[in-house]
């Protein structure tokens, strides 16, 4: 913290120095200039303004584009195409306002045509440079998030690997006693840990393991549900085989939170699950029930959030994610371009 403090104060009083020096040596000239002549010196001045003008409106018009056209074609791969024409028509409007200024005469077509490809080509730039820092701020975020995941796995490792052994203990004497429904649930808790331990720590997992951790969660919500009329589960999964990738518990956040704030043991209630995977396009859509009681109706818990982040991060123009509420019954569809 020290070297930081120290750091900031040289390069201000660095900046200071320079600042004074450059400011010394303007006034030197200005006054070899035009000594007391006041009129020359405001023009000079207006001049001056005048290009500090130019260039900020050209910044300006690069941000502009950049907030505007470049997020909206140019980052999207199929409207590419769409953001380069806008440039050519934005380049050939700039040219013509330039030709209007001189009145189209001959002699200034050389400098226009200069003006303009040097105006385009900065604001096309413009484009290019913001959106890398825009990249590098979402890395680092990400970076930091990663870390923090890390720190937390390791400090929560003990408990777990404890759990997990007990766990193991546990399926062994419901095994021996030929209890075999709680020998499963118990087998399908430990692979949900095993997964939680070992799998979500990697950076992407194949859909496959990604699915098998999703039927265990299942299996044991099914296993505490009662078998009532008023409770309807529906889960379709379809997968056509073909291999992919996705980030880990990317998609379990979803499935929690239908069966956190969609389900009741005093009310009708229900849970619609349909999941396809095709060509490496993952379809996600999720129906269930908001209860009225609920303080949560809507269904939107903290887990959304953070996966809607982790999309942002992770499958920047790669998904597509709608919530909506409607006839008491809450709706996700999660469309996801795989690796």
């Amino acid at each position: 913290m020290k070297f930081l403090s120290y750091s900031r104060l040289v390069f201000f009083l660095l900046l200071f120095i320079f600042s004074g020096y450059l400011g010394s040596l303007l006034y030197g000239s200005l006054k070899a200039q035009f000594g007391g002549n006041g009129e020359n010196l405001i023009g000079f001045f207006k001049f001056l303004l005048s290009y500090v003008l130019l260039v900020a409106g050209v910044w300006l018009l690069g941000w502009l584009n950049y907030q505007g056209p470049f997020r909206w074609w140019f980052s999207v791969t199929e409207k590419k195409w769409v953001y380069w024409i806008w440039i050519m028509v934005s380049t050939w409007v700039i040219f013509e306002l330039l030709q209007l200024r001189k009145d189209h005469e001959n002699e200034f077509v050389d400098e226009n045509i200069l003006v303009t490809l040097l105006l385009a080509g900065i604001i096309i730039c413009f484009g290019y440079i913001a959106d890398a820092f825009r990249v590098r701020r979402e890395q680092l975020v990400l970076q930091q998030q990663k870390t923090e995941a890390e720190l937390n796995a390791l400090k929560s490792q003990i408990n777990p690997h404890f759990l997990f052994n007990t766990l193991n203990t546990i399926y062994n004497e419901a095994a021996g006693a030929n209890n075999d429904t709680v020998a499963d649930l118990v087998q399908q808790l430990a692979g949900i840990m095993r997964f939680t331990l070992q799998d979500s720590t990697k950076p992407f997992i194949s859909i496959e393991s990604e699915l098998e951790f999703l039927d265990k969660y299942l299996t044991l919500q099914r296993a505490r549900l009662p078998h009532r009329e008023n409770i309807r589960l529906e889960i379709d999964v379809e997968h056509d085989g073909q291999t992919a990738r996705i980030t880990p518990l990317l998609l379990i956040p979803f499935v929690e939170n239908a069966f956190q704030y969609g389900l009741s043991m005093q009310q009708a209630c229900f849970i619609k699950m349909q999941l396809s995977i095709e060509d490496q396009l993952l379809n996600l859509r999720i129906q269930n029930s908001i209860i009225s009681n609920d303080k949560r109706s809507t269904g939107n818990g903290v887990g959304i959030a953070n996966v809607q982040q982790r999309l942002k991060l992770m499958y920047a123009n790669r998904h597509s994610l709608k919530m909506k509420e409607e006839n008491d019954v809450f709706e996700i569809h999660l469309q996801l371009e795989l690796y």
